[in-house]
């Protein structure tokens, strides 16, 4: 039997590489997350503009925004570079901020202890039984 080789099952081994197996899975999740809420902001941003142009947003697509954009580069959409901004950012805080204000709810509702804010006066019992009075 070879003891220079590692082996899959020895349990040194497979503790040696799951800190990294955890840290790609943990990477890939965050790139695919990253990557929807690019495209997701994208097509908010494509369907904003297309309603701030009184078109129907819903034939916007993914390329609305992008294609409107060169349009403006190249002078042929003038006085478009407000509503370009708008529905840039509209699209980010609707597509990014929403989920993560829903995020924080879920979190902040679960229940913990507040650590401030519920504060009150003593009663007069509570005040003589700490000596107070």
């Amino acid at each position: 039997m070879d003891t220079n080789r590692l082996s899959l099952t020895d349990p040194e081994a497979a503790n040696a590489v799951a800190p990294h197996v955890r840290a790609a899975a943990i990477t890939i999740v965050a790139l695919a997350l990253l990557a929807g809420a690019l495209l997701a902001s994208l097509w908010l941003a494509s369907f904003f503009l297309y309603a701030s142009l009184r078109v129907n947003p819903l034939h916007a697509g993914l390329w609305g925004w992008p294609d409107a954009l060169l349009a403006w580069h190249d002078g042929r959409m003038l006085n478009g570079g407000r509503r370009l901004a708008g529905a840039a950012l509209l699209g980010v805080l609707v597509a990014v901020g929403g989920p993560a204000m829903g995020l924080y709810s879920l979190v902040t509702s679960s229940g913990r202890r507040r650590l401030y804010g519920s504060a009150r006066f003593a009663s007069e019992a509570e005040i003589r039984a700490a000596g107070l009075l």
